[in-house]
């Protein structure tokens, strides 16, 4: 269903904390974790496979050269659950249920998402703030500026309910940057738009 602008602007809205009160307030930064490659899946099970996997419950992944898995979606975040041996599943909520896959998956890279830590001063979560919707878009009116330690490489944003913990309303694929030494990192636009 192709949503209004207006009704874009309600959603939107809503996800800055207009209604209800659960709004995006923090971002955060995330680096990748080698992708493991190969993975299979069964979709009569929604188990996915692959010998010493190294994935606990909770961790959030991102897809990539799916074949196969209707119904999934590359670079959407994930949470895997029903971890057991080499088997698990994905999940679009922390510890919700598993994902229904509806063809088996002969090859996906499954990619960790780890949020930045340490350094001196430590990384944290900053406060984000967005203006009204317009046209579909919700728009920052800050620029967060993040303390980032040494040998960190940011490759995604998410954004949050909360300073730690919290709901994750959103993540955003970046230009990969690494740091050799300890810096700081600016958010310089952040837009939500429910067509991307």
């Amino acid at each position: 269903m192709p949503y209004s602008t207006a009704g874009k602007n309600l959603m939107l809205n809503a996800l800055k904390g207009t209604n209800p009160t659960t709004p995006i307030t923090h971002a955060g930064l995330y680096d990748e974790a080698a992708a493991i490659t190969s993975v299979t899946g069964v979709a009569a099970t929604d188990l996915l496979t692959k010998v010493g996997h190294g994935l606990t419950n909770g961790d959030l992944v991102v897809l990539r050269s799916l074949t196969g898995g209707a119904g999934l979606v590359t670079e959407y975040p994930y949470y895997i659950v029903g971890v057991s041996g080499n088997d698990f599943q994905l999940s679009t909520t922390s510890g919700g249920s598993a994902f229904n896959f509806t063809t088996d998956i002969t090859s996906v890279s499954v990619v960790k998402l780890v949020e930045i830590s340490g350094g001196s001063p430590a990384y944290a979560r900053q406060t984000i703030s967005f203006a009204a919707a317009a046209e579909g878009l919700l728009d920052d009116t800050s620029n967060p500026v993040f303390d980032v330690p040494a040998a960190a490489v940011v490759n995604y944003v998410g954004f949050f309910s909360a300073v730690t913990a919290g709901t994750m309303c959103g993540i955003d694929q970046v230009t990969e940057e690494t740091f050799a030494a300890q810096g700081t990192y600016t958010l310089t636009d952040a837009k939500l738009d429910l067509n991307a």
